[in-house]
């Protein structure tokens, strides 16, 4: 059964006329017969009824005709639905994010789409960098903005942003008291810190570990912005992004601390399984992402 074959029967009834279905199908009258006399062998029933110049359609051909119908109208609004799509009148963008990144990295990006594509439905699910890669696995996430590198082999990784990271503590604290902290001073301190299976919190220990020392975590939390409200009231120094805390700096409720020639650093990459595969509106967001950070791949 075929699209067509659907289409010429109900061209043929609405006009009452073979000849009226093919005129209106811009195809010859034996094209018309032909599909329609394929569709009755293939049902096993007659569907019209052939007088003269003029068909109507059998009991069973009005059966036939009412569900048809009702299948076009389907088909039609399904390829409504999907020229919307791809032309982001409507959709869905299915993303994933860093903390950090999404707070301050990407809402840029995420004014200009919705601007852009006011149809498009934005999804954001945020999580650390081990989630967002099980979430772009499963399927529930088309992009991933983590921390480089991601585990995992099949994906590809774009770098996006350079982000620093700086030592900060209360004002009053020790490290903050010092003039320029060792090391080891602000590894023995106790710091408050990402969880161990975090990619930043291996960045920051490969620092210390480069310079033969193991930092010591006080406390250990996932939230960037709970790091820097505790770190804030006096519970410890913490190794946060820039961007984080630059606020609370310029207040004075955080202190950076100079390290030295030591320098923390971490890459921000968006990750996706094949660029083949993204949705339009994934697509469009990954490249207005990369127009917006075309400097900071390095």
């Amino acid at each position: 059964m075929e699209i067509r074959q659907l289409k010429y029967l109900l061209s043929a009834v609405r006009h009452g006329s073979i000849k009226e279905a093919a005129r209106a199908h811009f195809v010859t009258q034996p094209a018309v017969s032909i599909q329609i006399k394929q569709l009755e062998e293939e049902i096993g029933e007659k569907l019209l009824i052939r007088s003269g110049r003029r068909v109507v359609p059998t009991q069973v051909g009005e059966l036939f005709i009412s569900h048809a119908d009702d299948i076009l109208k389907r088909i039609e609004s399904l390829r409504v639905s999907t020229e919307e799509f791809k032309s982001l009148r409507t959709g869905f963008l299915r993303l994933g994010a860093i903390d950090s990144a999404g707070v301050y990295v990407l809402p840029p990006v995420f004014r200009s789409f919705r601007r852009k594509f006011p149809g498009i439905e934005i999804r954001v699910a945020v999580s650390d960098t081990r989630g967002l890669m099980r979430s772009l696995q499963s399927g529930e996430i088309e992009l991933a903005i983590a921390t480089l590198p991601p585990a995992g082999e099949g994906y590809v990784v774009q770098p996006i942003y350079r982000d620093q990271l700086v030592l900060v503590a209360n004002p009053r604290h020790q490290l903050a008291r010092a003039r320029r902290p060792s090391l080891r001073a602000v590894a023995e301190t106790g710091l408050i810190m990402y969880p161990p299976q975090s990619t930043t919190r291996r960045l920051v220990e490969q620092v210390f570990l480069a310079a033969g020392i193991s930092p010591r975590a006080a406390m250990e939390i996932s939230s960037p912005e709970a790091m820097k409200r505790l770190t804030e009231t006096g519970l410890g120094a913490s190794i946060l992004p820039y961007r984080v805390v630059a606020a609370e700096i310029r207040r004075g409720t955080l202190k950076a601390i100079p390290t030295g020639k030591t320098r923390f650093f971490r890459m921000l990459g968006v990750v996706y399984k094949n660029d083949e595969n993204l949705s339009p509106p994934s697509r469009m967001f990954l490249k207005m992402l990369m127009e917006k950070y075309p400097k900071e791949k390095s």
